[in-house]
């Protein structure tokens, strides 16, 4: 597997900047960076990073960018705006890694919050996120 890049505690007060400042000229909840629970985002960070036995437990790409757009849904580490975040976050991830994530944003929103709301099995519902990130993603 080639070098993948990974998102840090950096670029999420990047992302949450940005979208702070997109968000603030169309009067919609801002998220907050400083009032995040970063307990909850370094164990987010550090999820597709994981390995057992020295062997990576998200083994590809898109399995790797689901993590950062389901858990951000399951664990709301942000006081705000976890959905509009968990797909940034995605499509950052991404494209870092020479891949662009294509879905139009409100298919991207509608699926957020389909999962945030959603009490199925983990296991199952994590590979309909990882389908989704394939079926919305070309690489570069």
């Amino acid at each position: 597997m080639a070098k993948i890049t990974y998102l840090t505690l950096f670029d999420f007060e990047i992302i949450c900047t940005e979208l702070k400042s997109f968000f603030s000229k169309n009067k919609d909840p801002i998220p907050s960076y400083s009032q995040s629970y970063f307990e909850k985002l370094d164990s987010i960070i550090s999820t597709p990073q994981r390995t057992f036995d020295k062997r990576d437990l998200y083994d590809d790409i898109y399995k790797k960018a689901a993590c950062y757009f389901y858990f951000i849904n399951k664990l709301h580490p942000f006081n705000n705006g976890n959905k509009r975040i968990s797909i940034v976050a995605t499509g950052v991830f991404l494209l870092l890694n020479n891949i662009e994530f294509t879905a139009d944003e409100e298919v991207m929103y509608r699926f957020a919050k389909s999962i945030t709301v959603s009490h199925r099995d983990q296991e199952k519902e994590f590979k309909e996120v990882v389908d989704f990130v394939i079926e919305c993603s070309k690489k570069g």
